[in-house]
Parts: C-alpha cells; structure tokens; sequence
C-alpha cells in the first residue's frame, strides 16, 4: 500500500521565496517513483496525518514553529537547522531527477490571486541542479565548509565553479544542451583568467553574470579578476558584496 508523504518548504511558508527547494523536489521525486502519494503541504497541523513528512530551510532565520522532537513521522534537513553539519541525502535520492510539478498547485492559486508569473519563473521554467559541489576557501561567514575542495557533483545532462580543475567539461556539457543557463552562484573572481573570461563570455547565458566579493581585504583581487572579466565581456555584471562582517 502506498505511503502518504508530507513536504514543507519552511521557507516558502514563512516569508516566501524565490527559489524551489531542490532537496525536496529530489525527495519527491524519488517517493514517487516508489509509487507513494506526495503532497506538498502549506501548514504544520496535518503533519500527524502521513505516514512521512520532510521539513526542510535553507535559512535559518526562517521561523518552523514546531518541535520537530513531537513528532515521530517528521524528518528535517537543510541548512536552515544543521549549518554546514547538514547531513547528506542518500545518493539514490541526492542523484534523483527533480520534482518539477512539486509546487505547481502552490503557484496557480498565487498567480490566480494576482502575482505576476514571473515572480514563480524559477519555480515553472528552468531545471536547477549543482554541477560541482564543494570549497577551498573555508570563509567563516559561508555554510560552504564542509569539503576542503571542489568535485564534480552531476552530469549536466555549483558552487565554487572556477575552482573545480574540470572547469571546462562543465561547459562543454552546458553548450551540448543548447539551453541558456545561469550561475545563481557568485562565481570566484580572484579566479578568473584570460581563458576562463573567453570562455564564459561566449556561452548561452541567461541573465547577469554575477562574481562574489567577501571582503573587503581582497579588494585589489577582485578588481584584477574584473579587468581580466572586462576585457572580454561587456554583458551586464554584478558583484555579491558582503557587508557588516569584520570590517
């Protein structure tokens, strides 16, 4: 007989959010290959009613008000709870396709309400996935600490990008598609070169290109990285800057 699964999106219930979460969509799919029946959930009242419930945030400023210990059937995840100690999902789910029909109810009672559909665009036009995975850097204010290097995570068919040696493999599989794409990502510009900058430049890429800028220490890095970017680029470019932190 088939299980009932609960899924909560904490931060979509609390402040909303741009972004589907991709290790629920991975959940979802993979319970529904197992032939159970999912059901995306938009309160904490029903969670006694499935056999299983995943509650997971990114963020953790994002308010669960629950007692995750009060409930039996409830497994929680993400960083929002564990930081950079957030367990694994296990691989046959962490490689599963993607749910992309999870939220779909979600968002056609919000688009019927009146907010506009670019606002869900994220959640109705484009496949999200990491290529690589994994960070050198250790900078403390980052949740990205838990591998000391960056490896490749999935086929095509990512965080810090320009540090995985096999840089170039991750594009070659992305113009293989034919599909634009996008880095939400700031991408390390203290890590940018001459063939690095040509060849990003030169992609189907949708949107702002966008670099990271932690500190203000590295100032002069990043300005190299952007002149080397410049050179070959003139397409429409941003910077995450971090601010308030040791300085």
């Amino acid at each position: 007989m088939p299980k009932t699964i609960g899924i909560i999106d904490a931060d979509l219930l609390d402040n909303g959010t741009r972004h589907p979460n991709l290790a629920l969509m991975k959940i979802s799919g993979y319970q529904k290959e197992l032939g159970n029946d999912v059901t995306l959930l938009e309160d904490y009242y029903s969670i006694p009613k499935y056999d299983e419930v995943y509650l997971s945030r990114v963020f953790d400023f994002t308010n669960a008000p629950i007692d995750p210990k009060n409930y039996p059937n409830l497994h929680i995840g993400g960083t929002g709870f564990f930081w950079m100690t957030a367990p694994d999902l296990p691989l046959e789910v962490e490689h599963h396709m993607p749910d992309y029909h999870l939220y779909d109810e979600y968002v056609g009672r919000q688009i019927a309400r009146g907010i506009k559909p670019q606002t869900y665009s994220d959640y109705m036009d484009y496949s999200i996935g990491f290529t690589t995975r994994g960070c050198f850097r250790k900078c403390p204010f980052c949740v990205n600490q838990k591998y000391d290097h960056v490896f490749r995570h999935s086929p095509v068919k990512d965080d810090q990008f320009f540090g995985f040696p096999k840089w170039q493999e991750v594009l070659d599989e992305l113009d293989e598609t034919g599909r634009r794409f996008q880095f939400r990502q700031g991408l390390d510009v203290r890590l940018m070169t001459e063939e690095k900058a040509r060849r990003l430049a030169n992609v189907k890429y949708h949107g702002d290109y966008i670099f990271a800028f932690d500190h203000i220490n590295e100032a002069e890095q990043v300005v190299r990285g952007l002149k080397i970017w410049r050179r070959h680029s003139d397409k429409s470019t941003k910077l995450y800057v971090l601010s308030g932190y040791e300085s």
